[in-house]
């Protein structure tokens, strides 16, 4: 009687039938804040987004004048020598004048040995600028926004890695919990063998119930240290490195939202922004495309000296101002495809916005239905734990005072743990669910910084 009485009180002890266990309890939102901050995949799209930015600042800085330095200093040798042949012309127009009014000795090779000048150029009018600039822009709008994607995906698959390693922490609590349990009701029915009140069908029922037990907890075991690795993939650390454990009363409740409020607040996707980013770079495309039909004109001022010898004076200075026109009449017709192309991406990024939407919507109402099944499967989950643990109440009681067989209090104490895990599995899903529908409709807000 004693043996039999001792596996409701181990029972209880060990926590099968619901004494609350003592947790550190650690918000879901503290983990997100970590997730955005050491992810690689967050810090990636960042340094994208700083890219871009800088890829806007060269390209308005091609509106802003240039100014370099050019020199060349050259060694000369088996050069044409104008002198050769203005000298005796001017030897023989002295001598027809009778004076000296020309020189004879003019020493000048082409090219001058040295050229040295400062050069700054402008454009006045470049079609291509605008539309670079405005392309750089659509480029760095885009990788805001896909960083923003990423982030809000990050802060989603965060929660949920957590939430389902917490999940595979309390099953394998559950196992921990019903081991013991069940290692006492084979001890107990060795003992009625023994005593010749029970046949050796229940020791072998019971050895059975404890292998199939060790085997379910080693395998919760598996799934939570693959639930933890994954969760530290995410927060960029090691995989092994442990977190603090969950509390069930801290797991959040999935947001009260009607599906059309959803569908409303899914315009905040930042999909939407790479929709329209994506657009304004086609549309920048065909500007630069028509850019080509049109001329280009740029100012130019060369101020420098020039000479076969460095001579740093006003009689060595050399200043030239220049107005440059480019106009490209005929390339083959390759312009004209440029442009084509162009309003066919264009097209295009439409068509993809048009699809985002679809897609979005889709997203949207999957996450939306998975959350209102999850909370209606919830109460049928409590419903079940509370009738299993009431049953293995009275089986058990039943089982202490000789009333029932063992098979019967095996039964009822696998319904038990089956509910259990049935309730924590149900409990957890319904958190994770409404982090994706919080994901989904964009209902938080997501600040990396």
């Amino acid at each position: 009687m004693l043996n039999r009485i001792s596996l409701f009180t181990l029972a209880t002890l060990s926590g099968i039938i619901g004494v609350p266990r003592a947790v550190n309890a650690q918000s879901l939102d503290s983990i997100a804040r970590v997730a955005v901050v050491r992810n690689l995949n967050a810090k990636r799209s960042g340094e994208r987004a700083r890219e871009a930015d800088r890829a806007v600042a060269q390209a308005r800085g091609l509106f802003l004048p240039t100014v370099g330095i050019d020199a060349r200093y050259s060694a000369v040798h088996g050069a044409v020598n104008i002198g050769d042949f203005i000298n005796p012309a001017y030897s023989a127009l002295n001598q027809l004048l009778g004076q000296q009014a020309f020189p004879t000795d003019v020493d000048a090779t082409l090219p001058l040995n040295q050229e040295t000048r400062l050069r700054t150029s402008m454009p006045v009018f470049h079609g291509a600028l605008f539309a670079n600039y405005s392309g750089a822009k659509a480029l760095r709008a885009l990788r805001d926004a896909e960083r923003g994607a990423a982030l809000r995906r990050i802060d989603a698959e965060s929660r949920i890695a957590y939430l389902n390693w917490g999940r595979a922490a309390r099953a394998v609590e559950i196992w921990d919990a019903t081991l013991p349990v069940i290692q006492e009701s084979a001890r107990v029915s060795q003992c009625l063998v023994d005593a010749g009140s029970a046949t050796p069908d229940a020791v072998l029922r019971a050895t059975a119930a404890l292998a199939d037990a060790r085997q379910s907890r080693a395998e919760a075991v598996r799934l939570r240290d693959a639930a933890l690795g994954s969760l530290n993939l995410i927060l960029d650390r090691a995989i092994d490195s442990l977190v603090p454990t969950l509390a069930e009363a801290s797991l959040p409740s999935p947001p009260s939202i009607t599906m059309a409020d959803a569908l409303t607040a899914s315009a905040r996707r930042e999909e939407w922004l790479m929709a329209s980013a994506a657009i304004e770079g086609a549309r920048s495309q065909g500007r630069a495309a028509t850019s080509a039909f049109l001329p280009t004109v740029s100012v130019a001022l060369d101020y420098g000296i020039q000479g076969n010898r460095y001579q740093f004076d006003r009689a060595h200075d050399v200043m030239i101002g220049s107005v440059v026109v480019q106009w490209n009449l005929f390339n083959g017709g390759q312009d004209v495809a440029r442009r084509d192309a162009a309003d066919a991406a264009h097209r295009s990024a439409q068509l993809q916005r048009a699809e985002i939407g679809r897609q979005i919507e889709l997203d949207v109402r999957t996450s939306w239905d998975a959350t209102q099944v999850a909370r209606e499967t919830l109460d049928a989950a409590g419903a079940r734990l509370a009738a299993a643990r009431s049953a293995f109440t009275l089986v058990d009681r039943r089982y202490a005072e000789g009333l029932t067989s063992y098979l019967e209090w095996s039964d009822a104490r696998a319904q038990l743990t089956a509910a259990q895990l049935n309730e924590v599995q149900t409990r957890y899903a319904l958190a994770a669910r409404g982090v994706d529908l919080e994901r989904a409709a964009a209902l938080r807000t997501i600040n990396p910084d």
